[in-house]
């Protein structure tokens, strides 16, 4: 009846106590690293420039004004001219109006341009969070090592109380030696010492863990423990490392059209209006108002002599990110051998460690039994009971290593 409440407690205290799973922890710090905020400032970064750029088609005005005086000035020495001679001190203020009417692409391809490099600073950031994200779940597993071993730890306690129970009837009539109930509370105390460390552990990787995502667990939260997740494919490419050297690659293609725009004639409306001393006749000596309008068009033909060179260039960039892709994803792959050697080994281990412990506790089932008989002493006992402590915490950590590197994989291939 008494082992009954026991367990009817413990259960009343699982559903009480907070439940704290992986893939919600993850999803915590998507949200809450604080990198996170850089990719709402590069959206608003990318749309403000994007509009700058597009400024470029409205009219170009400036306000000009200018007054000199110059040493000499032209006349015109004509017999019996009546022509006045320039003033040699001269004004001007005018305004200048210019409209593209074509650009060459150019305003498209720089838009284009901050688009990916957007792209190229956000994939940064994803980069950074998954870097995070591989530290959170480290200390979440951590956090639900300490936790088996926790109880792995209370069990075995619970266990040697009852022997100590047994063993004082027989204190009480003469039939057992005290020192032996010693030996048993000295195992008491050892075990106090490794649940104390025990839940250092945990406090620190739940500390951890809050710090990344922002939750509030505490030391009595229950770490669920995450499913198991199928044999994933060797596929590489949703990582964000993968995004980044696409969106270089089309950063190094826009430059380079970019650089071949300048090759594309440009052609522009302009006007001048204005108010000076002298005005557009140059031989009056009296303030004017004028204007000028027209059509001006701007072809750079050196820019020809640079076209294969430029492109020779942008195709060796190009070859040499995809030289470093080539390289992570062969940095990628040998980390996935390792992986899937470990997983596999870890099933083996597994295997023989439930046939250990079924074994242990046999072994220790009798040994508790001969102990309450008195045929074995107390050190007999706790040696089969330690190495039955032993075979579930080896049990426990290789299948939790297991989970482990399954989601290490799914880490790994971007999933």
């Amino acid at each position: 009846m008494k082992k009954i409440s026991i367990l009817f407690l413990i259960s009343i205290w699982s559903v009480n106590a907070q439940q704290v799973e992986l893939d919600h922890c993850l999803n915590q710090v998507t949200t809450h690293y604080p990198l996170f905020k850089q990719k709402n400032i590069e959206k608003e970064i990318n749309e403000i420039s994007k509009k700058i750029n597009q400024n470029a088609w409205l009219p170009q005005v400036a306000i000009n004004g200018q007054a000199t005086y110059q040493s000499d000035v032209t006349q015109v020495n004509i017999p019996n001219s009546t022509i006045e001679p320039l003033s040699k001190d001269q004004y001007k203020m005018y305004l200048d109006v210019n409209q593209t009417v074509y650009d060459g692409g150019l305003t498209k391809i720089k838009n284009d341009l901050q688009n990916i490099s957007s792209q190229i600073n956000n994939s940064q950031v994803e980069i950074e969070i998954r870097n995070i994200k591989q530290q959170t779940q480290k200390y979440f597993f951590n956090a639900l090592v300490a936790q088996e071993n926790l109880t792995i730890y209370k069990t075995s306690q619970n266990e040697i109380k009852e022997r100590i129970k047994v063993l004082a009837a027989g204190v009480k009539y003469g039939t057992v030696r005290q020192s032996q109930i010693d030996i048993l509370e000295v195992e008491l105390y050892k075990t106090d010492q490794k649940i104390i460390q025990t839940e250092f552990n945990k406090k620190i990787a739940i500390e951890v863990i809050n710090l990344f995502t922002g939750l509030s667990i505490d030391a009595s939260s229950n770490f669920i423990i995450p499913t198991e997740i199928p044999i994933l494919e060797n596929n590489f490419e949703n990582r964000p490392e993968y995004k980044k050297f696409n969106f270089q690659k089309e950063s190094l293609d826009k430059n380079y059209d970019l650089t071949t725009s300048k090759l594309l004639p440009k052609v522009n409306l302009f006007g001048q209006g204005g108010y000076g001393k002298p005005g557009l006749n140059q031989m009056s000596n009296q303030f004017d108002s004028y204007y000028i309008v027209g059509a001006k068009l701007n072809w750079d033909i050196s820019s020809f002599y640079n076209k294969n060179k430029n492109k020779k260039i942008t195709e060796l960039q190009k070859n040499s990110i995809d030289v470093q892709k080539e390289s992570f994803e062969f940095n990628l792959k040998s980390q996935r051998i390792s992986l899937d050697q470990n997983s596999n080994q870890l099933v083996e281990l597994i295997e023989k460690d439930k046939k250990i412990v079924d074994l242990r506790k046999n072994i220790s089932k009798v040994a508790a039994s001969e102990l309450d008989n008195g045929i074995i002493t107390s050190t007999s006992f706790l040696i089969e009971q330690n190495a039955e402590t032993q075979a579930k915490q080896s049990l426990v950590i290789h299948q939790i290593q297991k989970l482990e590197t399954q989601y290490d994989i799914k880490l790994l291939t971007g999933n």
